[in-house]
C-alpha cells in the first residue's frame, strides 16, 4: 500500500506566518537513517527564502521519534516549500525510513497572550 506524504493545503488557513509541527516515527533500526535525512532535509529549509524558522528534534525517551516545528513566511512560501527536490528527496527518505505519513504533519494557529484560550 502506497502512502502519501504530501499534505493538504487548505485554501481558507489563516493569513500571515504558517507554522506547523509534524511528529515522525522511525521503522526499528531505521532511526539513524532517518535522523541523518531530517538533518539533511533541516539545512535544505532553512535556505528557502520563505522559511522563517525549521528546527528539528529527536526524543530523548524514544530515539525513534522526531519533532518538526515549521514556521513559513505564508501559505504560498509553504507551497513553495512542497515542490523542492529536498522535499520530494525526503519524502523517498520518509518512505523507505519511516512508518509516517502526511497526517504528521499538524497545521497550528499561535494562540495570543490574553486571548482567553488560555488552559483552567
Amino acid at each position: 500500500m502506497s502512502r502519501n506524504f504530501l499534505p493538504d493545503v487548505a485554501d481558507d488557513l489563516p493569513a500571515g506566518e504558517r507554522p506547523m509541527v509534524a511528529i515522525v516515527r522511525s521503522i526499528p533500526g531505521h532511526e539513524d537513517r532517518l535522523a541523518a535525512a531530517i538533518t539533511v532535509l533541516t539545512a535544505a529549509v532553512r535556505a528557502e527564502p520563505g522559511c522563517r524558522e525549521f528546527r528539528s528534534f529527536r526524543g530523548i525517551e524514544d530515539p525513534g521519534t522526531f519533532y518538526l516545528y515549521e514556521v513559513y513566511a505564508d501559505i504560498d512560501a509553504f507551497r513553495n516549500h512542497l515542490t523542492t527536490g529536498h522535499v520530494a528527496h525526503f519524502f523517498t527518505e520518509l518512505a523507505e525510513h519511516s512508518t509516517s505519513d502526511a497526517t504528521a504533519l499538524v497545521q497550528v494557529v499561535e494562540l495570543a497572550a490574553g486571548s482567553g484560550a488560555a488552559l483552567q
